[in-house]
């Protein structure tokens, strides 16, 4: 009897430990990882698509800022290397955000990106409802904007 208790404990104790590390690797595989030294204060982070298991974390890092009345952006990895760093212009062509309304929505950034040289760059969405397009993509960007969003400008 004493021994059926023994291997009752030990089975316990081993579902317990395998659930945990599941809820575990569940929460750490989606905590927003440590913001890198090199990343700005103002970056968001853009989650990968999700795998659909426990894995490493995924994404990037996103800032964008206002220099000389013209809006610019950086995509870092999640390490904070620097994927793409360039011009953004807004949808429309309706000139430069000043930096307090460059604040990016991090859900719907996710959505919809254009090829800029070897780098997939990201459609910025903002909070204020506007869309930052990659300059030397605009037109791209912008053919991809008018199919999802065909009421708009």
């Amino acid at each position: 009897m004493e021994a059926v208790r023994k291997v009752g404990i030990a089975l316990g104790a081993i579902m317990f430990a395998l659930v945990a590390g599941v809820l575990l690797s569940y929460w750490w595989a989606n905590t927003v990882p440590r913001r890198p030294k090199q990343v700005s204060d103002r970056a968001v982070f853009l989650w990968a698509p999700y795998a659909g298991v426990p894995g490493p974390r995924r994404g990037w890092w996103l800032a964008c800022w206002e220099q000389s009345e013209t809006d610019y952006c950086r995509l870092s990895g999640i390490d904070g290397a620097i994927t793409y760093e360039g011009q953004f212009v807004q949808y429309g062509h309706t000139g430069p955000l000043p930096a307090d309304q460059l604040i990016i929505d991090p859900i719907k950034t996710r959505e919809n990106k254009v090829w800029v040289g070897n780098a997939l760059v990201p459609l910025v969405y903002l909070e204020n409802g506007e869309v930052l397009i990659p300059a030397s993509s605009y037109e791209d960007g912008k053919r991809l904007l008018d199919r999802v969003r065909p009421s708009a400008q």
